[in-house]
């Protein structure tokens, strides 16, 4: 049983979701260390292959649902959204869309959804670094309902955004990138010490 598991968690499509998963949380991690008009050009670029090989992923059930754990505090999501609302600055705003059919928007934030995102694919990431064959399985099955039921909506909005800010000329700082000295690293990296299934 043990190797039908490993099969699935360290099959082609797998591997290649949790490498893109960790760069976007990586690049969500320093963002200040990139001007306002790299991160959104680089989230644009990330965020669309992120949605491709989420729906790459295979379909399973899960084994224990309830043993998965939630990793991300509150504490660390605000660390996110805060940074991510800086850099963005004015353009943060913009008019979300929940059902297109129904003709259902409301006024959000680019950076709630980045840190929204952040959170569901941390604790997948955290999951897929320490868990057993069976718990990888099951942060997979909880990484991809979560993607059907909410951040998978939340991502095609965010690019639809920033497709708009790319390619309508919006004014995009190309010089407000600072240096990112290691003590400035947010607490939740400070306090891990591995990465995580990617390179730094």
């Amino acid at each position: 049983m043990t190797e039908d598991f490993e099969k699935i968690v360290y099959s082609d499509e797998v591997i290649a979701f949790t490498a893109l998963a960790s760069q976007y949380c990586n690049l969500v991690d320093r963002v200040a260390a990139y001007s306002q008009s790299d991160f959104v050009s680089q989230q644009h670029r990330l965020l669309s292959l992120l949605y491709v090989k989420t729906l790459s992923l295979p379909s399973i059930e899960p084994i224990d649902p309830e043993m998965v754990e939630k990793t991300v505090t509150q504490e660390e999501w605000d660390e996110v959204h805060n940074a991510v609302a800086a850099k963005l600055s004015k353009f943060d705003r913009y008019s979300e869309v929940y059902d297109p059919l129904a003709g259902d928007d409301a006024m959000t934030s680019l950076s709630e959804g980045f840190a929204d995102i952040f959170q569901d694919l941390k604790d997948y990431l955290s999951l897929m670094q320490m868990g057993s064959p069976e718990m990888m399985n099951d942060a997979i099955w909880e990484c991809v309902n979560n993607f059907k039921n909410y951040w998978g909506q939340r991502l095609v909005n965010i690019v639809r955004v920033l497709h708009h800010l790319i390619y309508s000329g919006a004014p995009l700082k190309t010089d407000d990138a600072r240096t990112f000295e290691r003590d400035d690293r947010p607490s939740w990296e400070r306090g891990n010490a591995q990465s995580d299934f990617g390179d730094e």
